[in-house]
């Protein structure tokens, strides 16, 4: 914890400090390894400052957040206590400068797996890189046991 502390005052981390050569795709990993860290910090470079950070409940309604909220927990937690595992990941060019993230995730919590889902970021390509401009996740409520082999077996099934 320390040296997290001392890392974060001399600004430094162990993570690339600029978006401004990486494609969507290799932000959202980036957003999940600074998780992985316990580094809320590193999180906040790849988004906008005003990134809203929602999820879609399973009864229809919305709980808004934001990424500033979300790397604000993260910076409470240690190294490895939060893990989410995105897999399957696909990125969809819009207009140019526009970019949408799709990305299925598991996720452990002091290694206890705690839930499952798809996160949806949305980009745009500003004078610093790509950067996620809103995210949104719905829970998987089923069994996040099976889950990731349940999505691939049904995404190869997909035309």
């Amino acid at each position: 914890m320390v040296t997290k502390a001392i890392s974060l005052a001399l600004g430094l981390t162990a993570l690339p400090v600029s978006a401004s050569d990486m494609t969507p795709e290799a932000v959202v990993h980036q957003l999940f390894d600074a998780m992985r860290a316990g580094d809320g910090v590193a999180i906040l470079q790849f988004v906008h400052e005003d990134a809203p950070l929602e999820r879609l409940m399973n009864d229809g309604s919305v709980k808004k957040g934001s990424f500033r909220e979300w790397a604000g927990w993260i910076d409470t937690l240690g190294e490895g206590d939060a893990d989410e595992q995105v897999f399957a990941v696909k990125t969809f060019y819009g207009a140019p400068g526009l970019a949408t993230v799709s990305a299925p995730f598991v996720i452990y919590l002091h290694g206890k797996l705690v839930g499952c889902g798809v996160n949806q970021f949305s980009f745009a390509d500003t004078t610093e890189g790509w950067r996620v401009i809103h995210g949104i996740d719905v829970p998987h409520d089923g069994d996040c046991e099976t889950y990731r082999d349940d999505y691939m077996v049904k995404a190869r099934s997909i035309p």
